[in-house]
């Protein structure tokens, strides 16, 4: 067989060889493009930092929740405090004043079951103090309170001029301690009731008590405005935290939505595409990640090998043109 003839014919499968171009085969350059697998990565951790945060901050919320509660909790009881007080000091007022009008003993057990059994007011200051309240004011109602106790003796004399006045017998042990003065002693009954009245109903008794009123009136106010101070930081810590908690979760929430697209776009799409033009016999797109751009070139790789190109078809026309041309010289 002739040289020239045997090369021709080891051309066709040599080209076959290499792709049906008769070149050696250049690779195809791979383009990087983006790893899903570090994006995964990239989101579980900055999803592990958030979860984390949310954590935190839902351990702060419920730490400020529970300040607020016990702020909300003082609140009422101090309240409760302050009417005990006010009411106490006025309980005993009404009944010792009662008692001077209508010489009633149960007035008189009324005033002393208050002041020494059921002590309203020791009680609300003892709470206030106990309460957090600042060391100041709780002073100052203690030094009220010291007044008001003075202002006591004054009615305990009024009391006991109604008892002489009356011929009371049976009264409590406290007033029997309490002695009349000499000139006091010496008056009548309707004098003694007299200046009982003056002494528990005067405009000198009145002042007394209105300035212990109203200092304890003023005292009780600056408490309240320092709790209101106290539950509305509290109630705005509360609102920062539950504005933070909230941010946490949209941060989430906006991460997840990132990391499907994401991943519809680096995975999802790119594997549709293949699929379609693999079912149409097609080389497939290089496109989406890294991973997947890496599977798609070694695909096209196969598919070149399994599928020649046109050069192959050419070469092929080629042959069987040069076949049919001598017969053609042949029969001129």
């Amino acid at each position: 067989m002739d040289p020239d003839s045997e090369n021709d014919m080891k051309k066709p499968s040599q080209r076959r060889m290499n792709g049906g171009t008769g070149m050696k085969p250049t690779p195809e350059k791979k383009r990087r493009g983006v790893s899903i697998r570090v994006i995964h990565l990239a989101m579980v951790l900055c999803a592990a930092i958030i979860v984390v945060m949310l954590i935190f901050f839902t351990r702060r919320t419920s730490a400020v929740f529970t300040e607020l509660q016990q702020e909300t909790g003082n609140y009422i009881v101090r309240r409760e405090a302050a009417h005990d007080l006010m009411e106490g000091s006025d309980y005993l007022t009404e009944n010792v004043q009662r008692f001077v009008l209508e010489g009633n003993t149960k007035y008189l057990d009324n005033y002393f079951e208050e002041a020494f059994v059921s002590k309203r007011r020791e009680s609300a200051i003892m709470t206030m103090s106990e309460g957090g309240a600042e060391e100041e004011l709780v002073t100052r109602l203690q030094e009220a309170m010291e007044e008001s106790q003075a202002l006591m003796y004054r009615e305990y004399y009024a009391m006991k001029l109604v008892i002489e006045a009356l011929d009371i017998r049976d009264y409590p042990e406290r007033l029997e301690a309490i002695e009349l003065s000499e000139n006091d002693s010496f008056l009548s009954a309707k004098e003694k009731m007299d200046l009982a009245k003056t002494m528990v109903m005067g405009s000198a008794y009145f002042e007394s008590k209105e300035l212990i009123h109203s200092r304890l009136k003023d005292d009780l106010e600056e408490l309240d405005e320092m709790m209101n101070a106290a539950r509305q930081e509290a109630n705005i810590d509360m609102m920062r935290e539950l504005f933070n908690q909230r941010t946490m979760v949209i941060g989430l929430l906006v991460m997840l939505a990132v990391l499907i697209g994401l991943t519809v776009w680096l995975g999802t799409l790119p594997l549709i595409d293949a699929d379609r033009n693999a079912g149409k016999g097609k080389r497939v797109p290089v496109t989406g990640s890294r991973e997947f751009r890496a599977m798609a070139n070694r695909y096209n790789a196969m598919y070149d090998q399994l599928h020649p190109r046109e050069p192959e078809a050419e070469e092929s026309a080629e042959t069987d043109g040069g076949e049919n041309a001598p017969e053609g010289g042949e029969e001129a």
